[in-house]
């Protein structure tokens, strides 16, 4: 062949050339054979004719050979093969009834009518399969409550939802002698309740109970073979720990504690502890018990303060800490616990015992630097191994140059002398008098270069905000103007601005404050006012802290004013008023509302809080 055809050729091969084909003498065969092996042939043909006639599963189907032969024989029933054996064989009618199937049970395959199917993705003609309503009633859960103050009842069930940190409604709620009943068609909320035993509601502990009889009075269901988890444990070891009396949570020698180790919980400062496990106890101290004053850490073989360090989150306003008998060597293991903001309301420190203080007694002869720098790490202390917090003049300069905030505390009013005293108290009740009655007359008591400001910081309700081409059109109109108007305050002021804002002259200034909102001062409450004065080159500075309302039904602000005054020669206008003297400046500043507690001295501690030596 002289072209590639086929598939060798669509692949770039060529098929192989055949090999001629040569016949040896020896097998080429006479007539007379070939006539006889045609004659046998027939024969066969013929026979197998017969055999296709005489035979009705032959008739039926198509095809022959041994595939006939074989489907022939698997015809025959089991009567005929048990009569081929030589048994006797008695074939009865099976009377069963076997039922008609049902078209809409196939799913795949046949004629019958085809089940619809759901199908997330929604199509057209295709309806989603209405949900069966579970029924919850067997599964409402009884929980009694007790504990609560009386008049606090509504708000059980929303302090419960908040600390369960779960969506739920009460199905039920009932109350019957200082106690409640709630029902929940939750197991899981059940639980979640039952885990807040012991959570502080006001001032009072909360007891919660499960119970299986939805009438009271009820009785207690108790729980065989409950497994308690990790939280639920520790709920229970800070339980058996507080006093509520006292406020007084005793965390001492916790790796002795037999519920954690019966528990294999291994607490802070214990070989091998897990580094959650202390953070999991403030959590659950700052959630169960409200204002924890005292709490103490005494023997926990503590190195640092770094597995409890979250102390300071969530139990801020604790007033007495106890580290004795750790073993904290340095001043930085005490850090996780230091620095501002950090237990701004700690009173008292117990470091008795601990490696950090016998080294510096034991290295320098005296407490004195320990004292130092533990006033600096813990500002507002004022017991410190129960013994009092005293600095001399010295120590509080080493101390002010750390920049931290000294635990000096709160003084009375300060004069410098009996005539300042009697000048400033003179003043300021007939000054006052007048500001809040008839502002008209203050104007002759400025000087000529006299100058007046105010500055605000009022965050905590709503000023109307007030463009500068605005303010300037009130300033020239006779309108009223709020605190905010005349502010200028000078952050984020250029140099170049830094003059704006003042108002000189007395003319300019008596018009001001009459255009100043009203206000009440009742300098008769002694207790919300702190009066400083002393004389200086520039005359009497007189500073005045305390509070005002603009009337009766409305909210106070706090408020600091500073006046420099000088003695009025016989030509003022001042003298010819009957005042003595003439103001020079006059600062105003108008705060927010933060109370008088910063007035008040503070409370001496004469003892410690904690047993020494216990």
């Amino acid at each position: 062949m002289t072209e590639n055809k086929g598939l060798f050729a669509m692949f770039g091969g060529s098929a192989p050339q055949p090999k001629p084909v040569f016949t040896k003498a020896a097998d080429i065969k006479s007539k007379e054979e070939l006539a006889k092996e045609a004659a046998i042939a027939a024969k066969a043909s013929a026979a197998a004719k017969a055999i296709a006639v005489s035979s009705p599963s032959a008739a039926t189907g198509g095809g022959g050979g041994a595939w006939k032969t074989a489907k022939t024989r698997g015809t025959r029933g089991l009567a005929l093969k048990a009569r081929a054996y030589g048994k006797s064989v008695t074939v009865a009618e099976n009377k069963t009834v076997v039922p008609d199937f049902d078209p809409e049970d196939i799913a795949m395959g046949g004629m019958g009518k085809k089940k619809k199917r759901y199908t997330p993705y929604g199509g057209r003609g295709r309806t989603r399969p209405v949900e069966k309503t579970e029924d919850t009633t067997d599964k409402r859960v009884d929980i009694l409550i007790a504990g609560f103050e009386a008049g606090t009842e509504a708000g059980v069930v929303p302090f419960l939802v908040q600390k369960s940190k779960k969506k739920w409604e009460p199905v039920d709620v009932k109350l019957d002698q200082g106690q409640m009943l709630i029902t929940v068609n939750d197991p899981v909320i059940a639980r979640i309740l039952v885990r807040l035993d012991g959570y502080i509601f006001g001032s009072q502990q909360l007891r919660i109970r499960l119970f299986n009889n939805p009438t009271l009075p009820m009785t207690p269901v108790v729980e065989s073979n409950k497994k308690l988890t990790t939280i639920d444990i520790l709920r229970n070891f800070l339980l058996s720990r507080w006093n509520s009396e006292l406020k007084y949570l005793n965390l001492d020698d916790m790796h002795s504690d037999p519920i954690l180790k019966k528990s294999a919980i291994k607490p802070p400062g214990s070989p091998g502890s897990n580094a959650i496990v202390g953070p999991a106890m403030m959590k659950l101290a700052g959630e169960m018990f409200a204002d924890v004053i005292t709490i103490s850490f005494a023997r926990n073989h503590f190195r640092n303060v770094q597995q409890i360090s979250t102390l300071a989150q969530y139990l801020p306003n604790v007033q007495n800490i106890s580290f004795q008998d750790n073993m904290i060597k340095d001043y930085a293991n005490l850090e996780a616990l230091s620095g501002t903001g950090k237990l701004k309301h700690l009173r008292e420190l117990l470091m008795a015992g601990n490696p950090l203080r016998e080294s510096e007694m034991k290295q320098r002869g005296n407490d004195r630097a320990y004292v130092r720098n533990m006033v600096k790490r813990f500002p507002s202390l004022v017991l410190l191994d129960g013994v009092p917090v005293m600095l001399s003049e010295a120590e509080l300069a080493t101390v002010h140059k750390t920049g931290r905030v000294l635990p000096v505390d709160t003084k009375p009013n300060f004069f410098d002398n009996e005539v300042s005293q009697a000048a400033a108290t003179d003043f300021i009740s007939r000054y006052y008098q007048l500001f809040d009655v008839n502002r008209i007359g203050l104007s002759v008591m400025y000087d000529t270069n006299a100058i007046f400001s105010i500055t605000t910081n009022i965050k905590l309700r709503a000023q109307q905000k007030v463009r500068r081409k605005d303010k300037k059109k009130m300033m020239d109109d006779e309108e009223k103007l709020n605190w905010t108007t005349l502010s200028r305050n000078l952050m984020g002021k250029a140099k170049k601005q830094e003059g704006k804002g003042l108002l000189v002259g007395p003319d300019v200034i008596g018009n001001t404050l009459c255009r100043l909102p009203t206000t009440i001062h009742d300098l008769q409450k002694t207790e919300d006012f702190i009066v400083d004065a002393h004389q200086s080159p520039a005359g009497l500075v007189i500073t005045l802290h305390g509070e005002f309302k603009e009337d009766e039904s409305s909210s106070p602000y706090s408020y600091d004013r500073t006046f420099v005054l000088r003695p009025a020669t016989p030509d003022t206008p001042a003298m010819a008023a009957g005042w003595p003297y003439v103001i020079m400046s006059d600062m105003l500043c108008v705060r927010d509302y933060n109370g008088n507690q910063g007035f008040k001295p503070q409370v001496a501690i004469p003892t410690s809080t904690f047993a020494l030596g216990a």
